[in-house]
Order: C-alpha cells, then sequence, then structure tokens
C-alpha cells in the first residue's frame, strides 16, 4: 500500500473525503497535512470530523459530538460523555484529595484517558465500528468500519508513512484482564 491509498482507504471509509483532492506526493509525508486534509468542517450549524483529538489537560473534551460518521447515523452521544463524566469525576476527586500521598508525577490524566477510550470503544463497538488511536503531539481517534484486514494494512501503511515523525497509530482492542481470587 503506498502513501496515497492511505488517502483512498479513507476516502472509501468516509465518502464525504472523495470531495477533497489527496495532496501532491511531495506533501503526503508529513502529518500537518495529514491533519489538513482531515480537519473538521462545519456543516448547517455544527462541526463534523472524522478524526477528533482529546485534550491532555481534560480527556471530557474528547470530540465525541463532532464525530461524523456519529452525526450521520443520528446518534445520540450525550449518554456515552455522561458515562466517561461518572467514570472520570471520582478518579479525579480521589487524585486531588490525595495528591500528596500519591505523588505528583503519577498522571492522573493517563488513567482517564484510558476510560475515555474504552468508552468510546464500547460505544462505537455497539454500532459495529471500530476504535483507531493515533499518538502524536496529542491523541487522535477515528471511529472506521468493522473491516479487520482493511484496518491492519491501513495501520501498517500509515505507521510506516509517519514513522520518521514518531506518530504512532493503535487499532484499540478492549484488554479483558483476569481476575485472581
Amino acid at each position: 500500500m503506498d502513501d496515497k491509498k492511505i488517502f483512498q482507504v479513507l476516502q472509501g471509509w468516509f465518502p464525504l473525503l472523495e470531495q477533497r483532492e489527496i495532496p501532491k506526493k511531495k506533501h503526503r509525508h508529513t502529518f500537518q497535512q495529514f491533519l489538513a486534509w482531515m480537519a473538521a468542517e462545519k456543516v448547517a450549524h455544527h462541526f463534523q470530523a472524522y478524526l477528533m483529538s482529546v485534550d491532555s489537560e481534560n480527556p471530557h473534551e474528547n470530540g465525541l459530538e463532532r464525530c461524523a460518521i456519529l452525526q450521520h447515523m443520528n446518534i445520540d452521544m450525550g449518554l456515552t460523555q455522561q458515562q466517561i463524566r461518572k467514570r472520570t469525576t471520582p478518579l479525579y476527586e480521589h487524585y486531588k484529595k490525595h495528591k500528596e500521598v500519591i505523588g505528583k508525577y503519577y498522571n492522573v490524566n493517563a488513567q482517564a484517558f484510558d476510560i475515555v477510550f474504552e468508552e468510546i470503544f464500547t460505544f462505537l463497538e455497539s454500532k459495529n465500528l471500530e476504535l483507531l488511536i493515533i499518538y502524536a503531539d496529542t491523541a487522535y481517534w477515528m471511529a472506521v468500519p468493522n473491516e479487520d484486514v482493511k484496518i491492519h494494512k491501513f495501520c501498517k501503511a500509515f505507521s510506516k508513512q509517519f514513522k520518521d515523525e514518531g506518530i504512532c497509530i493503535e487499532h484499540y482492542i478492549k484488554l479483558d484482564c483476569l481476575r485472581s481470587t
């Protein structure tokens, strides 16, 4: 799969992206150009995006309501956002209360990120969608159709294309850890 194929796969997954011209070959290898190509657009009175970012300081700002694929399905993401807040709020409160004991080097946001992605994954899975996470200067996520072979090829080509910039992609899976009794 060459670098152009990455954009073509995205156009296949998201038909509205077919209206966007694929960047010229010399620009396809920069992640910033990829971000620009994937940028959200305003439709009616709201923004639609295929690539959402999660704010590192506030994981509740996760772009769920801007996800175009969910908007096209007319799905209310409010319950998922409520579940994210319900699970992360006690975490933040506990950390704030016990910061001196826990230590200032503990990254509470990393644990909150795990919760955010787990909840988004659970929600997407119920809609027969998969979750891709891109790790760059910020964490980004995409909801994509449940097509394992195409996802695997896309992730492999994406990693190869942006490896020089240290950009990584992951096909998110929820690990069910065994608990000892």
